[in-house]
């Protein structure tokens, strides 16, 4: 394997490309998101439905973007060293090469 694939479109205003590790710390988020969409979504599975009126298809639709508005907030609350998307990041950071991974680090000439 090759590792991580590059990003080929930059950011609004064309100025460059974001690095591997902005990326890779952007991806970590969005995944600790879906995972928290999907626990929000078995959470809900587990309350009876069976109140005096059937769920409707609109509320159904509702509680859906609602569980997802709320997945892309909560990482940012849980974002600390201990957090789902640290952990991720850190393990995967490991693949990408030495100099992309810290940007401090000195380049060689």
């Amino acid at each position: 394997m090759s590792g991580i694939p590059p990003v080929v479109a930059g950011p609004p205003g064309g100025s460059s490309a974001p690095s591997p590790d902005a990326s890779l710390k952007k991806t970590a988020l969005q995944l600790e998101g879906i995972f928290v969409q999907r626990l929000f979504a078995a959470m809900r599975d587990t309350v009876p439905d069976d109140g005096l009126l059937a769920q409707s298809s609109a509320e159904g639709t509702f509680t859906s973007l609602f569980d997802e508005k709320l997945a892309e907030k909560v990482p940012n609350q849980w974002n600390g060293e201990h957090s789902l998307a640290q952990a991720l990041y850190h393990q995967l950071r490991q693949q990408l090469p030495a100099a992309e991974a810290d940007p401090t680090a000195a380049k060689p000439r």
